[in-house]
């Protein structure tokens, strides 16, 4: 085998691996369904493009040539490299998460992968061998993806949703989605050289319908059908040379809108509803919570794109917009949106209109070489089919946002359609004719340059490019691969701490952060969130403040490096009121409101500590900010009652709660606590009894009613509130002999 050849198989070798990369979990890593994939890709895409140089060199034939698919990526990139380095935080914007992996370096990487593919890959028989490999592999998703339906598995995301090697049910659908439309391709494609063994390609695509009907994702599934409806509309305007198949798509698309009016009409019968899946689905509406906090969020992307319309705040910023355009109203989703749940407009606000406009320019450019005339490898029916799968692709983008596993095979079709485009052609190779000549009449000066790799330059050319290659593969992978591993450790319970010198004890996650690599942000968020553990009287106090003090300056280096972080702000209130610190508590909080003055948390929470304080004319004034925002958020309520329980204003705080009366807000232990604290020991008595009598007490409820018993007097009663405490938990019985003591020897 010839040095370029070996170059070539090398790059079609990492090529068809990519398809696995979806198997792969990292369970030795920091969100190991996400980062694994992640770095096992960019590892395959840097290794294709030391080849491809390599290869380029010696084979002009191999340079990437024009079409506007590769115009439209060009852009693309260009466009979000200008945006993130000009946004918000270009850092994070470059380099993304763990939790999300994606940035600027992950576009760079798919940019390529797009690229080497379509200059390398150049005949339709070795593309239809990467949409089989890539079909097989999706069997294998769907073994797994059975597997825990039988509960062989684990789940990972929910109870009922597969999510496979996944780790996410709507990332399976959009996979499993493409791999329908990829199996019909085939079907048709090879129809011909396979007449009877093209069937197994039906199979696999009804395999992968019922993957994603068990993933209970309701977008992907309006974007199958939206796609079918579209590949049969397709074929049943435009295949004149099939009149049968013709008559068979105008059926199919008469059959898809009778099954769509049948299934809106009847959507509430028990059998519908009954059914996870179709239940959810027949549950979609402008009503539903989903879809009223999908409006939210979206109106709060529109507004920040108001703001920076022509290039948005970059990649990974969109905390700042949710921040300062946070709508109250969201007080029963997630606190912390870090992507609009809409593919269109996380571009709108990431890269702005620019942004937006270039990444439709992929869908523009895809589907001007599927049906322009000069494209002659495709029938009416592939072009429709393909059609159908970029249409679906787009409606469950509308609801959610791109991963590696759906980028992969969106580059992948890019990619098959530039290789298929570049120049006009026919028969199974995809390459230009007319190069021919210019082909062979380099082939003597390629020859000679290969046999130089034995002899000189081009030995040095392949020593600099491998080294780069390498030297590449460490910076940009294994570094933080190896910190990745190192934060998980880190955040083990008996890896906390670790030895240090001179036999010290030192915290593990320090030297994490240390290293200044990408995933610094979030070890600093798992140090925060270990050293509140610490601010237990029960800690060791060397350790507690060992902790208090790195987490401290963490918290004050990252605030002063992002002074409009609202979610690092936010931690670090949290932090400080939790070991004492209540002024500096203080400021952060301050902070926190004027960063996102709509956003009821930091209320609550001061709120909270400033009744730590006694500060409860304070704390009544601040929670009733974060109360009237919308009065229908549970948590707003309570923090303003309990505040007013202590001003002595029960009639204020009844009024505040009387329309939770059905709610477990009514009995939270913070309230019934505010109660106690305030002398109202009869109210303490009454809310309790009211919970026991609904089924949700515990047994240190009866506590609770054995100290507001006391507080009245009433020892005997407590006595026995305390014992039936201990035998609902045996857990509390050396608690409970202690305040049975202490009772007794107060008589």
């Amino acid at each position: 085998m010839s040095f370029r050849d070996t170059l070539r198989f090398s790059i079609i070798a990492a090529f068809f691996a990519t398809p696995f990369i979806c198997l792969y979990v990292a369970n030795t890593m920091f969100f190991p369904f996400i980062s694994g994939k992640n770095f096992t890709f960019r590892i395959l895409v840097e290794i294709m493009l030391g080849a491809w140089a390599l290869l380029m060199f010696i084979d002009a034939s191999y340079r990437p040539k024009f079409t506007w698919i590769l115009g439209a990526a060009g852009t693309f990139l260009a466009v979000l490299t200008l945006a993130d380095f000009l946004g918000e935080n270009p850092y994070r914007s470059f380099w993304s998460n763990y939790e999300r992996m994606e940035g600027l370096v992950t576009h760079i990487h798919l940019f390529l992968y797009f690229i080497i593919a379509g200059s390398v890959l150049k005949t339709d028989e070795i593309w239809r061998w990467f949409w089989r490999t890539s079909l097989g592999v999706s069997l294998m998703v769907a073994y797994n993806a059975f597997a825990q339906l039988q509960g062989w598995g684990a789940v990972h995301q929910s109870s009922n949703r597969l999510d496979a090697t996944f780790g996410n049910s709507v990332y399976l659908a959009m996979y499993a989605l493409f791999s329908v439309f990829i199996a019909l391709f085939l079907f048709f494609r090879e129809g011909k050289e396979y007449p009877r063994g093209r069937f197994v390609y039906l199979a696999i695509a009804a395999i992968n319908v019922a993957v994603m009907y068990y993933t209970q994702t309701r977008g992907t599934f309006l974007g199958l059908v939206g796609g079918v409806f579209l590949t049969l509309l397709l074929a049943a305007l435009f295949d004149r040379e099939h009149p049968e198949r013709k008559k068979y798509a105008l059926g199919g698309v008469i059959g898809v809108v009778i099954l769509i009016g049948a299934f809106i009409a009847g959507k509430d019968a028990t059998w519908i509803q009954e059914n996870r899946t179709l239940g959810r689905i027949a549950d979609i509406s402008l009503t539903d919570p989903t879809t009223i906090s999908r409006f939210m969020i979206w109106r709060m992307s529109w507004e920040g794109f108001k703001e920076h319309p022509i290039l948005g705040v970059g990649q990974d910023n969109f905390l700042y917009v949710f921040s300062k355009h946070y709508n109250p109203h969201m007080y029963n989703q997630e606190p912390w949106f870090d992507r609009s749940h809409n593919v269109f407009f996380d571009w709108l606000t990431a890269g702005g209109l620019l942004g937006l406009l270039s990444y439709l320019s992929l869908f523009v450019a895809a589907l001007y070489y599927i049906w322009t005339r000069r494209n002659k490898h495709l029938s009416v029916v592939e072009r429709g089919i393909l059609t159908g799968m970029l249409a679906g692709y787009f409606i469950h983008n509308i609801f959610v946002f791109d991963n590696i596993t759906s980028y992969l095979v969106f580059f992948a079709i890019l990619a098959y359609l530039h290789a298929q485009n570049v120049e006009e052609g026919s028969g199974e190779k995809l390459e230009h004719a007319a190069e021919q000549k210019e082909k062979n009449a380099l082939k003597q000066k390629q020859k000679h340059k290969e046999s130089d790799l034995e002899s000189g330059d081009m030995f040095i050319v392949a020593a600099i490019i491998v080294a780069i290659t390498v030297g590449t593969i460490y910076f940009m992978n294994i570094r933080n691969i190896d910190a990745n591993i190192a934060l998980i450790n880190a955040i083990r319970p008996e890896g906390i701490l670790v030895d240090g010198a001179n036999g010290k004890k030192e915290i593990a996650i320090e030297a994490v952060i240390d290293r200044g690599l990408f995933g610094s942000g979030e070890a600093r968020e798992q140090l925060a969130q270990i050293a509140l553990q610490t601010a237990d009287p029960r800690v060791p106090a060397e350790l507690r403040q060992q902790f208090f003090d790195l987490t401290s300056a963490e918290f004050e280096q990252t605030i002063a490096d992002d002074p409009t972080n609202l979610r690092t702000i936010s931690f670090a209130a949290a932090f400080y009121m939790r070991f004492g610190q209540f002024d500096q508590a203080l400021t952060y909080f301050k902070r926190a409101i004027e960063l996102s003055p709509n956003h009821q948390g930091a209320y609550l929470d001061l709120a909270q500590m400033l009744n730590m304080q006694g500060k409860h004319q304070e704390a009544a004034e601040v929670a009733k900010v974060g109360y009237e925002l919308d009065r229908a958020y549970p948590d707003a309520a309570l923090s303003y009652a309990i505040a007013l329980v202590y001003q002595k204003d029960l009639n204020e705080a009844a009024k505040v709660l009387a329309p939770f009366e059905r709610d477990p807000t009514i009995y939270d232990s913070r309230l019934v606590n505010a109660y106690g604290n305030s002398g109202y020991y009869n109210k303490v008595i009454e809310v309790l009894n009211e919970k026991i009598a609904r089924g949700a007490a515990s047994g240190r409820d009866y506590f609770s009613l054995a100290g507001a018993y006391s507080g009245l007097n009433n020892n005997a009663q407590a006595v026995a509130m305390i014992e039936k405490a201990v035998s609902l938990d045996a857990s509390l019985k050396d608690q409970g002999e202690e305040m049975l003591k202490q009772l007794r020897g107060g008589k």
